[in-house]
């Protein structure tokens, strides 16, 4: 695995605040400061919409806690064919190979006994493909309770992500983020889907209500 580079990732902050501008006609989400004060590891969990999904989990963890490290799981094949992944925290798995999945679980534990507490987040996709956020069941598989039990104790974090088309000719990307919940011990993956689809409700019943426009809680962040 590459080392993890601040100063590529840096670097690769600035270019995809430009990509977000280019591609999108806002990301909008709820007020997400009651994360800030958290002092244990965060993980992030969220439903998989998009190519963008990991890039949006980026930018929050450097809202929240901009001299923090986030680590998100990707698949093997996209490290390959995008070799500056690892060196901004990507770690490579292929779900059929039990020696990559071995892999992961160690490197895992290794970054929450090295890293400090106040430091390190992970993002993770239990979907393992992409789906539309409206899917009556996200189908997590179970690897994500190893990886909470890997992690425990951690803030757990539930997050919803939907890109809807409203009005303007790009995009909208809309993120609902759940209240952090300690976790000292392995949760079920059905317990952690029922929570991002809790998250994923809140917006879906904000597009129903209001129609092409976003109102609270949901607010635009700035770019």
């Amino acid at each position: 695995m590459s080392p993890y580079s601040p100063f590529t990732r840096k670097l690769f902050n600035q270019y995809l605040k430009w990509n977000f501008r280019k591609y999108f006609s806002g990301i909008y989400s709820p007020d997400f400061s009651h994360l800030i004060p958290l002092k244990e590891p965060i993980l992030f969990v969220s439903n998989h919409v998009s190519w963008w999904d990991g890039f949006f989990l980026f930018e929050l963890q450097r809202r929240i806690r901009p001299k923090g490290q986030i680590y998100t799981v990707a698949l093997e094949k996209t490290c390959l064919e995008n070799p500056i992944l690892p060196r901004m925290g990507v770690l490579p798995l292929d779900p059929n190979r039990p020696g990559s999945l071995r892999k992961l679980f160690s490197t895992l534990k290794s970054l929450r006994k090295e890293i400090p507490e106040d430091e390190l987040l992970v993002s993770f996709f239990p979907q393992g493909k992409i789906g539309p956020s409206f899917l009556p069941d996200l189908r997590f598989e179970r690897g994500i309770e190893k990886v909470v039990s890997c992690l425990a104790p951690i803030q757990l974090v539930p997050i919803g992500i939907h890109i809807e088309p409203m009005i303007g000719k790009k995009p909208t990307a809309i993120l609902s983020i759940g209240q952090a919940t300690l976790v000292t011990e392995m949760l079920s993956a059905q317990e952690i889907q029922e929570a991002v689809q809790k998250s994923l409700q809140a917006i879906h019943q904000t597009l129903y209500s209001n129609g092409e426009t976003l109102k609270e809680p949901f607010q635009g962040w700035r770019l």
